[in-house]
């Protein structure tokens, strides 16, 4: 059954102030695309002014073949270009790549972390480990030295409970604990963010200094 043709809707166009910044010369970086989007105000009444309107916008940071964006909607007076530099970078960093931390799971962080504690164990290093199980006769530490090669290929700490009788073995029963805190090795996808928010602020704070001390414009 044929539908009724309705008149199509006029679209919609809005408008919103988009600067481009191209940041090169930072150390260890590679060309620094930066598009800020200030997106206007929006209402954000309080009870001391409910007339009071906060500015909202959005950034979006390219370096090599990485892109990062982030969208606040309460910045208060200020514009992209003046609230991302006033904000800690980690704070910016965090926007930028929700949960992302500074150090990740290694295998092989995991697979040193067991050797240390099979030397300590079989040393009695009593008092100097925070160990669940005590020390290790020579036999068992040669077989545990041997099996722990496996550790190195583990991914992620999911997989580690495919070993976990490796690693109560190694640690105890509460394996997780001690393995969750020490397996760990930097996460360079988080420094390299880290230097390049630091960029970007560090340019946009130029900039600002910039245009807060250029001199009036003579008329006539």
């Amino acid at each position: 059954m044929p539908t009724e043709n309705k008149p199509a809707e006029p679209l919609k166009v809005e408008r919103s102030i988009v600067t481009k910044l191209v940041i090169t010369g930072a150390p260890r970086l590679d060309p620094i695309t930066v598009f800020l989007e200030d997106l206007g105000r929006r209402n954000c009444p309080t009870e001391s002014d409910p007339n009071y309107q906060t500015a909202q916008g959005k950034i979006t940071i390219n370096c090599w073949d990485r892109s990062w964006n982030a969208y606040w909607g309460g910045m208060g007076p200020r514009t992209v270009a003046e609230f991302v530099p006033d904000c800690d970078w980690n704070y910016i960093l965090n926007c930028l790549d929700r949960g992302i931390s500074s150090t990740r799971f290694s295998g092989n962080a995991l697979h040193a972390f067991a050797k240390k504690c099979i030397v300590q164990r079989r040393r009695q290093q009593t008092g100097r480990h925070d160990w669940e199980l005590d020390e290790l006769s020579k036999g068992e530490a040669r077989e545990l030295w041997h099996d722990i090669d496996v550790l190195r290929s583990v991914e992620s700490p999911n997989e580690c409970w495919h070993h976990s009788k490796l690693l109560t073995e190694l640690f105890g029963d509460e394996w997780h604990y001690p393995v969750g805190d020490k397996a760990v090795e930097e996460n360079h996808e988080f420094t390299y963010l880290q230097r390049v928010v630091e960029a970007v602020q560090e340019a946009l704070r130029e900039q600002n200094r910039l245009v807060n001390d250029e001199p009036p414009t003579l008329e006539g």
